[in-house]
C-alpha cells in the first residue's frame, strides 16, 4: 500500500532518524537501501550492530531501540503488535519514548484507535493517512493445492510460498517439495542467523536462482519485500507457546496473504491458497473479516522499575 514507503521517504529526507522494525532481516533491508541511496545509516540488533561514521540515521529492531537519542523523523513499524502478548511493550515503549520531532506509524487499522488514545493522554498531535492496496485486489483459490491421495506438494510453482508455523513444520514442507518435486526451496523464519536469513531471501528473490519457492514463518507477512506470486498456508491454526491450537486472526491472515503480488514484484496478480481444501472456508472468513480496534498496548517493567519497587519498605506496598 505504500504506508511504509511514505514513512521511509521521511526518515531518510530528514536530518537525523531512527526507523524500528519488528524483524532483524527488515532493519537490514532498510539499513542496505538508505545507505545505497546515499544516506548514511547504521544499524543495530540483538545480533549485530553495525556503526556507520557519521551516520545520523538508523535501522534498528524494535527491542533495541534507543529512547537518549532525539531525531527528527522516527518510524514505528508493524504498529499493530503492539497489541501482542509477548512484545507488545517494545512498541508501546518506543511509541510512547522516542524522542522524535515527528514519529510516523507504520501498521493496520486494528491500532487507529488504540494509538489515538494513547496520543491524547500525552497531549500530541495525532494524523491518520489511510492507504490502500497499490496492486490488483487478491484472487482466493477454491480448492487445496496438497495431493490429498499422497500428501504431497506437486502442484506447487515458482513464486510460491508455504507459510507454516513452526520450525518443524517449515522442514518437514521443503522436504516434502525437494523429494517430490523439481524445485528448490528457501527457507525463512525468526530464529535464522541474520546472514543466513538474507543469503535465502536472496536465493529466493533471484530470478537466476534454483531456489525458486519459499516456506518461512508468519514473520513474512511483516513487510519483506520478497517476489511471491502466491501464499499458500499450510494451516489456518496456530500453536501459542505449547498451548492448544486457536485460529489465525483476520489481521494475520490478511498482513500475510497481502505479500503475494506486491507492486513492482513479478507478478501482477497475488493469489492466495491453502493446502487443504477443508480450511479455504477459514481463509475468506479471515480476509472478509473487518479488523477489531486493539482494545490495549503491552507493557513490561524496565530495570528502573524494579529498582523503585526494591527500594520501598516491606509495608509500602511491596505486594505480588
Amino acid at each position: 500500500s505504500g504506508k511504509t514507503h511514505s514513512s521511509l521517504i521521511a526518515f531518510r529526507s530528514a536530518q537525523s532518524g531512527v526507523y524500528s522494525a519488528p524483524l532483524r532481516l527488515l532493519a537490514m533491508e532498510v539499513y542496505e537501501q538508505a545507505n545505497i541511496d546515499g544516506t548514511l545509516c547504521s544499524l543495530i540488533t540483538g545480533q549485530e550492530k553495525k556503526l556507520v561514521p557519521g551516520a545520523r540515521h538508523t535501522a534498528c529492531t524494535v527491542e533495541m531501540l534507543d529512547l537518549q537519542r532525539r531525531v527528527d523523523v522516527g518510524v514505528i513499524d508493524e504498529i499493530q503488535m503492539i497489541g501482542d502478548e509477548s512484545r507488545g511493550w517494545a512498541w508501546t515503549r518506543a511509541l510512547l519514548g522516542l524522542p522524535a520531532s515527528e514519529l510516523h506509524v507504520a501498521g493496520d487499522g486494528s491500532a487507529v484507535d488504540l494509538v489515538r488514545r494513547l496520543c491524547e493522554h500525552t497531549g500530541e498531535v495525532f494524523e491518520v493517512r489511510e492507504y490502500s492496496r497499490l496492486s490488483p485486489p487478491l484472487e482466493v483459490e477454491q480448492c487445496g493445492i496438497l495431493d490429498s491421495t499422497h500428501r504431497s506438494y506437486t502442484s506447487i510453482k515458482p513464486g510460491d510460498c508455504v507459510v507454516a508455523f513452526s520450525r518443524n513444520e517449515i522442514f518437514a514442507i521443503k522436504s516434502m517439495i525437494e523429494r517430490d518435486t523439481s524445485h528448490k526451496a528457501a527457507v525463512i523464519y525468526g530464529n535464522l542467523p541474520p546472514e543466513t536469513r538474507r543469503q535465502q531471501a536472496k536465493l529466493f528473490n533471484d530470478p537466476s536462482s534454483p531456489y525458486d519457492v519459499l516456506v518461512a514463518s508468519d514473520a513474512v507477512g511483516m513487510g519483506l519485500n520478497l517476489n511471491i506470486g502466491r501464499i499458500v498456508f499450510s494451516a489456518m491454526e496456530k500453536r501459542h507457546g505449547g498451548t492448544d491450537l486457536t485460529p489465525i486472526s483476520p489481521s494475520m491472515t490478511k498482513q500475510i496473504a497481502g505479500r503475494a503480488g506486491r507492486l513492482h514484484s513479478e507478478f501482477e496478480i497475488g493469489r492466495v491458497a491453502t493446502a487443504e481444501r477443508k480450511d479455504v472456508g477459514a481463509l475468506q472468513r479471515g480476509l472478509r473479516a473487518p479488523l477489531r480496534s486493539l482494545p490495549r498496548a503491552g507493557v513490561y517493567p524496565e530495570f528502573e522499575h524494579f529498582e523503585v519497587f526494591a527500594s520501598k519498605p516491606m509495608n509500602q506496598g511491596r505486594t505480588f
